[in-house]
């Protein structure tokens, strides 16, 4: 991979934050690497409420610029990724003795309403009395005085990161997974390459470079330790998310649900996603290793008992949980009363040597931290090498109206867009309705290259499970267009059976190896060895019922 002429900037990390980086870079004529220890996304970006949202609970606290912010990149979002970002409707339901009353609360969504200078889906509605109790007939009623409807969004974290990823590499971004940045070399106190090491292939190799950005989320502190940066005390206070998976039969619901958990006054969600329901999220402090972080019993039992108050006719068990999946919030340290009262903020810190580090922040907001990222790294190398770009003209950047990979070619940047790309597919294509709209849900416009899969060889075309719309073709698509190195790539982040199957992916992983290994040329051992990684991952995310 080595360079002809060295690189303006290596990225360290794939997760949003630092796709997102590398994208915008790239789109500006710099020379970058990206490197990824693991999968793309396969940290905190994957492990998300999967909410594109402002954030209405932090005007409470005050963080009136980080509301303006999260709204503003919830409609760019949903203009530059509408098949990834669509609207969701939310309740808020609101009991007597709440600490945020209904005027309180429906005055706060005229705040937020404005802050979104009323360019959300839709704006607030509130509803009283009898009407509040048919909105939502699975609420507790008891003391219900009424509840508000609000829009945000809901998304694909994964599938944002990988098409982040996707379009840097078309920009000229060199981009690989499951490399690491063990050390970085310097000389005359000026950073010239950094050692990189192949976790799939072996080997290590070094990349020259003139500046290195740090985008590693909740190993923001571990790979300081390890690149020898001088961080004095910790930069972040990583806290812990964990979301519960049940079928939708358990709380049929067609908008999401703010829950004020009875147990503690947090705020928590129940979310229809993937013909699903998802239960989350929790906020304690964490201080173990970023690579060991799941739900226990305690999650799960403090989550199915603050949603069985609330939804007194569904009583939520931990055993009928399908999957879970457990993240860590890379939050900056400050030594705040509780977890949830840790600002979502972002903070840059730009070192002498050339290298920079981003933390905090939210995935909302995750392409304003690569833009103020990329701007600070210019300025750094401009003024430390005034000649660096004087043969190139460095462009603005144009991530804020620039569509992601699955929106290019829609006839304008929204939902209905897609719905409609989809009904030509399946008229152009021959395929079912239905089919054509998940694919054109997950890959927008890149469907037609799935579909084209399932017509060359029909036996792609078959349903993954009967209970939902994944077909063969999209492991195969996976593979061969998507970066996938390993079945966990393939069915976390790209075709998440983990998270939505009933067996969590179990029932295929066999079938997936075949084909994987078919397209990888894996040896017998190799993928053996990687069904064997896959079932340990899926018994990680049981293991809160030990």
């Amino acid at each position: 991979m080595t360079a002809p002429t060295p690189y303006d900037v290596v990225v360290i990390g794939g997760g949003v934050t630092g796709a997102g980086i590398a994208r915008d870079a790239a789109l500006r004529g710099l020379r970058v690497a990206l490197f990824e220890k693991e999968d793309y996304a396969s940290g905190t970006s994957s492990k998300s409420s999967k909410l594109i949202h402002g954030g209405l609970r932090y005007l409470e606290q005050g963080e009136i610029g980080l509301v303006f912010e999260s709204v503003s990149e919830r409609r760019v979002q949903a203009q530059v990724a509408p098949h990834l970002v669509r609207p969701l409707v939310f309740l808020v339901p609101i009991y007597e003795g709440a600490r945020v009353g209904l005027e309180t609360m429906n005055i706060g969504l005229w705040i937020y309403d404005t802050l979104a200078m009323f360019r959300a889906p839709g704006l607030h509605r509130t509803h009283r009395g009898e009407k509040a109790r048919e909105l939502e007939p699975n609420l507790k009623h008891d003391g219900l005085r009424g509840a508000i409807e609000y829009f945000d969004c809901i998304t694909d974290d994964a599938r944002l990161v990988l098409e982040n990823i996707l379009d840097a590499r078309a920009a000229g971004a060199h981009c690989r997974n499951y490399c690491e940045v063990i050390s970085i070399e310097r000389r005359r106190g000026r950073v010239t390459a950094v050692v990189v090491r192949d976790h799939q292939r072996g080997g290590e190799e070094r990349v020259a470079c003139h500046s290195v950005i740090v985008a590693a989320g909740p190993w923001t502190d571990q790979v300081a330790e390890r690149l020898e940066l001088g961080v004095a005390g910790p930069i972040l206070r990583p806290t812990k998310g964990v979301h519960l998976v049940f079928r939708r039969e358990v709380l049929p619901l067609e908008r999401a649900i703010t829950v004020i958990s009875p147990i503690d006054g947090r705020v928590m969600f129940a979310i229809p996603w993937r013909n699903r329901l998802v239960l989350g999220t929790t906020d304690t402090d964490f201080h173990g290793s970023p690579d060991e972080v799941w739900a226990d019993a305690a999650d799960a039992e403090y989550l199915c008992a603050s949603a069985s108050k609330t939804f007194p006719g569904a009583q939520f068990r931990p055993a009928d949980v399908i999957a879970t999946w457990a993240g860590l919030r890379p939050l900056i340290h400050e030594e705040a009363a509780a977890a949830s009262d840790v600002s979502r903020e972002h903070q840059i810190y730009v070192r002498d040597d050339g290298v920079l580090i981003i933390a905090g922040g939210k995935l909302t907001t995750y392409r304003l931290m690569a833009k103020e990222a990329v701007r600070a790294a210019i300025r750094w190398l401009k003024d430390t090498d005034s000649d660096l770009f004087e043969d190139r003209q460095l462009g603005r950047p144009r991530t804020k109206n620039r569509p992601l990979p699955g929106a290019v070619g829609l006839d304008e940047p929204t939902t209905a867009a897609v719905r409609r790309h989809a009904a030509r597919l399946a008229q152009e294509l021959g395929v079912p309705l239905a089919t054509a709209e998940h694919l054109a849900d997950v890959y927008g416009t890149r469907a037609r290259a799935v579909i084209e899969r399932m017509r060359a060889a029909p036996e792609l075309a078959e349903p993954m499970q009967s209970d939902l719309p994944y077909v063969w073709a999209e492991v195969a698509f996976a593979v061969e267009e998507e970066l996938a190195q390993t079945i966990e790539d393939v069915l976390v982040r790209r075709v998440p059976l983990m998270l939505v199957g009933r067996d969590q992916g179990l029932d295929v992983a066999e079938r997936t190896a075949d084909m994987m290994a078919a397209r990888l040329g894996w040896s017998p051992e190799r993928r053996a060895a990687d069904i064997d990684r896959y079932a340990r991952a899926v018994a990680d995310s049981r293991r809160f019922r030990s």
